[in-house]
């Protein structure tokens, strides 16, 4: 393989590499609001004469001729995602509508002030506009550039892209996974579930005295499919928790609950407001009493739990007792976590479900859930369960369309290639795995059956929070990685 775009440092491809992430960082693209990043990246083909097009959904298309002597060469597309999830630690002022993301770099990581990255997927897009950039510098035949909306939200871009733009290519590399050193040839479906009913309120009874404020806070939050084994706790189960023990041991009525910040993030923060006739101190008792019990058992994934109590204003009204208690049993009967593994490699989720979001105004109350299995039927069973939990708990449903499942092929000639170039290139062999989390590379295999795919990637760390957080030195590896296979294909 020609190394001559490698004889550079790598210092230099990765200066290269964040230069082009720091123009996407300086674009707000939240799921959903694509439009300015999608216009700059069709900017970006058009200045350099390729042909583009830019489909109804914002999603980018783009080609790029072959290598002289490479025209024969397979089709091969590289894919990533715009959108980024945009969540704010708390204290920080964010407008993901419009606030850039700040980029802080020292010598190992790159992260962000006071916000998500978005390094899911800001870095393989950078990474791909790079090697376009240096496309003379190493061989390639035809290739096939697609960059699509709304993955973190579900999925419209890759669903609503043309079937014709996967009719002719033989390989797909998806660019959108979170560890160098791993291929992964599998991904989980799942489907995007909303819950909601309306709600009735009643003024506060006056023997219910003691009107709360009950923060849950300093979790760690999290991908719901990557980070979903590994013991974080979600804080809306934990407000349902507080709930029942209050009522186990007084009455009360609850004014609000709000917690959660997306479908595929886990819960990190909660709030609750109620009216009890229990006495302050009991509250706060109460309160530090869960707390020691969950640090008890979850302390070494959740270090930084907090659960806080404050004496409030009395609430003008409170909800009615019937629709607070179809509430905290639909709570109560969400299993929000793993539910299965795969029975012969423990390591491997195949069925999980994240109570991502509780929302509750003037009107009514919504739940966001998000059930993943690596089995198309294991998405139809969560389905099938939470509706009829949701009918027992008068709950109203609406669903998307489910993510298929995007199964293994033990034969897939881009996986054994890539698993050759891989270990010529850095002394040792890659893990090929499947991944409990949602690609569009399902999507994809759906649209051509025949398409052999891989997905790899940078190492990102805690993806989906103020947290997220960028390995540098994966980057120049990564980049040297997708040249090679493209050279080889």
């Amino acid at each position: 393989m020609s190394e001559t775009i490698f004889a550079q440092a790598r210092e230099k491809i990765l200066d290269g590499v964040l230069n082009e992430f720091s123009k996407l960082a300086k674009i707000p693209r939240p799921s959903k609001h694509e439009g300015r990043v999608s216009n700059f990246l069709k900017k970006f083909f058009e200045e350099r004469g390729f042909q583009v097009v830019q489909d109804s959904f914002k999603n980018i298309i783009a080609e790029i001729p072959a290598s002289t002597g490479r025209e024969n060469s397979p089709l091969t597309i590289l894919q990533a995602h715009m959108d980024m999830v945009c969540v704010a630690a708390e204290g920080c002022e964010f407008n993901p509508l419009r606030d850039p993301i700040k980029l802080i770099r020292d010598e190992k990581f790159l992260r962000a002030e006071g916000t998500s990255l978005g390094a899911d997927d800001g870095i393989g897009i950078a990474e791909i506009l790079y090697l376009v950039e240096n496309r003379h510098s190493f061989s390639h035949g035809r290739l096939r550039i697609i960059f699509t909306v709304d993955e973190e939200q579900g999925m419209s871009g890759a669903i609503g892209l043309d079937e014709k733009f996967f009719a002719d290519a033989s390989f797909l590399i998806n660019c959108d996974s979170e560890k160098f050193g791993e291929i992964v040839a599998g991904s989980a479906g799942s489907v995007h579930m909303t819950f909601w009913r309306e709600l009735h309120y009643v003024r506060p009874d006056t023997k219910l005295f003691t009107n709360v404020a009950i923060k849950i806070s300093g979790l760690r939050g999290g991908h719901s499919g990557e980070e979903i084994s590994n013991g974080r706790i979600n804080a809306i189960k934990v407000a349902g928790q507080i709930l029942l023990q209050i009522n186990r041991r007084g009455k009360l009525r609850l004014s609000a609950i709000n917690g959660g910040r997306a479908f595929n993030v886990i819960a990190d923060s909660a709030q609750i407001v109620l009216a009890t006739d229990l006495q302050f101190a009991e509250v706060e008792d109460l309160c530090a009493e869960m707390e020691c019990r969950l640090r008890k058992v979850y302390g070494a994934a959740e270090p930084n739990i907090k659960i806080t109590a404050q004496v409030v204003r009395r609430p003008e009204k409170v909800l009615h007792a019937k629709d607070y208690e179809s509430l905290i049993h639909f709570i109560t009967l969400i299993h929000s976590g793993v539910y299965f593994l795969q029975p012969t490699d423990s390591t491997q989720v195949l069925g999980s479900v994240n109570l991502g979001i509780v929302r509750m105004d003037d009107q009514i109350v919504e739940l966001k859930l998000l059930p993943r299995g690596n089995a198309d039927e294991i998405v139809e069973e969560f389905i099938t369960g939470y509706s009829q939990a949701g009918k027992l708990c008068a709950f109203e449903m609406k669903m998307s369309t489910p993510s298929p499942a995007w199964n293994f092929k033990p034969d897939s000639k881009l996986l054994k290639l890539a698993e050759k170039i891989f270990t010529e290139q850095n002394g040792c062999a890659p893990a090929v795995k499947t991944i409990h989390a949602g690609l569009e590379t399902s999507f994809f295999a759906k649209k051509n059956p025949s398409l052999d795919i891989i997905s790899i990637g940078t190492t990102n760390e805690n993806i989906h929070s103020p947290n997220e957080r960028l390995h540098l030195d994966t980057v120049a590896p990564h980049v040297k990685f997708i040249a090679g296979l493209l050279e080889k294909i």
